[in-house]
């Protein structure tokens, strides 16, 4: 199995990296109101707030069926780690089931 690794270390599958990547991106795109190609740049740089961020973590608490903290998105405010993190706690989900 090839994996790729995040700056915290923890293993994600490539082609489950891109599905995630996908699903913030998407997330970001409609909170936002609009594509950020940059997939390192903060969302706050990018426009998002603490207001809007609420929006956002209900969009990909809904597209990834996991249960996200704020703070954990706040430690991790770009579209990468917020795809490592969803990897993270989908990986958590599973093995809890």
């Amino acid at each position: 199995m090839v994996d790729a690794t995040s700056s915290h270390d923890d293993t994600v599958r490539v082609e489950d990296h891109a599905q995630l990547i996908s699903l913030v991106r998407s997330a970001w795109q409609q909170t936002l109101g609009y594509d950020t190609p940059d997939i390192d740049s903060s969302f706050f740089d990018s426009g998002g707030d603490s207001f809007v961020l609420i929006s956002l973590i209900g969009r990909m608490e809904k597209a990834s069926g996991v249960t996200i903290r704020a703070v954990d998105v706040l430690r991790a405010p770009t579209m990468r780690k917020q795809a490592a993190l969803l990897g993270r706690l989908m990986d958590k989900d599973r093995v809890a089931d």
